[in-house]
């Protein structure tokens, strides 16, 4: 559980989210080359919606994999779904932020001189002033020396710890393990990112999560029925605090027959479109933000993003000389399926998504 006034739930991976107004989720994706205003008109307003409920492209099996994805559209999209969460789950545990509050651990005097000095009551006091100092960002913190826990300060629910050596004068007096983020606000940020939802659970049993109800247990390439309403699940790991792991499950609803009637190729595009047209739809006014649109696309998804307004470069900096509105790119290397779209005209966000 998150501590009153420590930080907002939503704050992860780049800062400016702290302010971040948080709007209705825009389920948008298409497999359109340009899904403009027109056709953002008509998108669902609906939490729990995702790209297998919003493909609606009158060509979609078209392009250079034509057969339809069939039974696999719904695996396509979990995959990609899956990488995302991943990329969040990585920001928890190695970013610029998480390494500066790894520095405040390891650098505080306070602490250091006390595990020195075998002074229980100054380490927890020292542990206490870490976790409580206004704008860092640590959730927990504990501190163990010779196989005893000198200090546990935060909340109960935490994910992704991470863990390291105490020292002091040339020697190790200590290990720490801490985490910058708690249960809930990962699955906030999961669901909220992909527009599927999300569940944690602790030895197979149910944790927390945004799917209600939830099943009690789940397994790999198992099926969930809540109502009306059939999901796939993609089942992958995260790490405890202070240790062991947590099940993450996705629930990516099943496809519709307009859906599986695409190629992979296609679904997998629209599925990396639906996540980025997502997080733009939380970046409020969308203008201000077309920098923290790109950092966040970059670090969640491993794909690269620009803005351009016609051959003007607005946000992503250097980049293709030429990008197409759909279809792929070569750049670095390597090659890009390409998604595009217009969410301020004549702005226009092009999302390079790892291809295959």
């Amino acid at each position: 559980m998150l501590r009153a006034g420590k930080r907002p739930i939503a704050r992860r991976l780049v800062s400016v989210i702290v302010a971040l107004v948080i709007v209705g989720a825009v389920m948008g994706a298409a497999l359109d080359a340009d899904p403009g205003p027109t056709r953002r008109g008509s998108v669902r307003l609906t939490p729990t919606s995702s790209t297998a409920t919003t493909i609606s492209a009158p060509s979609a099996a078209s392009g250079p994999e034509s057969g339809s994805c069939g039974p696999a559209s719904a695996t396509t999209i979990a995959n990609v779904d899956a990488t995302v969460a991943r990329g969040i789950y990585a920001g928890e545990t190695h970013s610029s932020e998480v390494n500066a509050d790894v520095a405040h651990v390891t650098g505080s005097q306070a602490l250091l001189s006390a595990l020195a000095s075998n002074n229980e009551a100054a380490v927890y006091a020292a542990v206490h002033t870490i976790v409580y100092t206004p704008h860092w960002h640590i959730v927990r913190l504990r501190v163990v020396k010779a196989g005893h826990v000198l200090a546990d300060v935060g909340g109960p629910d935490v994910i992704a710890p991470v863990s390291g050596a105490l020292g002091w004068k040339g020697r190790t007096v200590g290990t720490y393990v801490m985490s910058v983020q708690d249960d809930a606000g990962y699955v906030k940020l999961v669901s909220r990112f992909i527009g599927v939802p999300v569940d944690l659970y602790r030895n197979g049993s149910f944790l927390m999560g945004t799917l209600t109800p939830a099943p009690s247990k789940v397994s790999p390439g198992s099926s969930a029925h809540v109502g009306a309403s059939s999901y796939e699940v993609h089942l992958s790991s995260a790490g405890a605090f202070p240790s062991g792991t947590l099940g993450v499950a996705l629930f990516v609803p099943a496809s519709s027959h307009r859906v599986s009637a695409a190629s992979c190729q296609a679904v997998r595009l629209a599925a990396w479109g639906s996540i980025a047209m997502h997080i733009a739809a939380r970046l409020n006014p969308l203008p201000a933000h077309y920098e923290d649109l790109v950092h966040v696309l970059r670090g969640t998804t491993g794909g690269l993003a620009y803005v351009l307004s016609g051959s003007t470069r607005i946000a992503g900096g250097a980049g293709p000389a030429r990008i197409p509105l759909r279809g792929t790119v070569r750049y670095g290397g390597r090659s890009w399926s390409v998604f595009s779209w217009e969410p301020v005209p004549p702005a226009r966000v092009y999302f390079l998504a790892p291809l295959g």
